[in-house]
């Protein structure tokens, strides 16, 4: 086990190594890229109202799980570091998933998973959200290889129907699945691997990425937040109180404050973040050495 956890480490670092950029240092001027200013907040991803729940950055995470011929998959972007791409200071986040490719002979999906994936985001000072670099189970690529009329925005703070964004478009505001209101759909370009080649991101003001969806050919596959297409849920908000509930270390607090979740989620997110410190004490000496 502990074997597979280093290779995954080691093959990570791998991956950082191939993109551009570097670790954090102190960033002062504002840059302008791809025609949109950053400033001295551009880590502050929280202030995009997608993403507002999130108290720092440390806080901010995709986690979703897997439904129809995706089930018992989880789909995964955990914060990692800063990272500084063209002199703008970002979040690198570590992703973990699956390339979903169809298989004719079976009928059915073969799912290749990797988890040592790597994201790069920041914010404008509008408060869009950008990807300045990316890698999965791909080379990597970054802002400087986008094509002409491209652009590095991912999720606008103000998204408008027909928008264009990073690798696709918005299709939908104000979108209500069951009793969850006010949802924003964004359609992207999947991998080669996927037939329909194109996914839909589903975001909830607040909450960030509720969902993904990889519908094709009448087949509703995906991930979300309570296993269930979001085409599917319920009247009722049972599982989207419980999910708020489960994440109420993100849900009910303001930058700069304490969290107000019960005693053992306050015990159990303080782990996690003295877990994550001796993580990142690793990270610095790897990277010294």
């Amino acid at each position: 086990m502990c074997t597979l956890r280093w290779r995954t480490i080691i093959s990570f670092f791998c991956i950082l190594a191939g993109m551009i950029g570097m670790p954090s240092q102190e960033i002062s001027a504002d840059v302008t890229l791809n025609g949109y200013v950053f400033s001295d907040d551009s880590t502050e991803l929280w202030k995009n109202p997608y993403f507002s729940n999130f108290s720092r950055e440390i806080d901010i995470s995709v986690i979703l799980y897997g439904y129809g011929d995706f089930s018992g998959r989880e789909f995964k972007q955990m914060w990692w570091q800063e990272w500084i791409v063209a002199g703008i200071q970002c979040i690198l986040f570590r992703e973990q998933g699956y390339i979903p490719s169809y298989n004719e002979t079976t009928a059915s999906f073969d799912m290749e998973e990797y988890d040592s994936g790597s994201l790069i985001y920041a914010k404008d000072t509008q408060d869009n959200i950008h990807v300045l670099s990316y890698s999965a189970a791909q080379a990597p690529w970054d802002y400087s290889l986008l094509p002409e009329g491209g652009t590095t925005l991912k999720y606008p703070a103000d998204p408008v129907p027909g928008q264009q964004v990073f690798c696709g478009r918005v299709e939908a505001t104000g979108v209500q699945m069951g009793e969850i209101e006010d949802l924003v759909t964004i359609s992207f370009d999947s991998l080669p691997q996927y037939p329909s080649k194109t996914l839909t991101e589903y975001l909830r003001p607040g909450a960030g990425v509720i969902a993904v969806s990889y519908n094709w050919e009448g087949r509703i596959n995906g991930y979300s937040f309570d296993a269930v297409p979001p085409e599917w849920q319920e009247e009722d908000q049972s599982k989207w109180e419980e999910w708020k509930d489960d994440h109420c270390f993100i849900s009910t607090c303001a930058p700069g404050t304490p969290c107000r979740g019960s005693i053992l989620q306050n015990s159990v997110h303080r782990a996690i973040r003295i877990g994550e410190a001796a993580r990142i004490a690793l990270t610095s000496i790897i990277n010294k050495y």
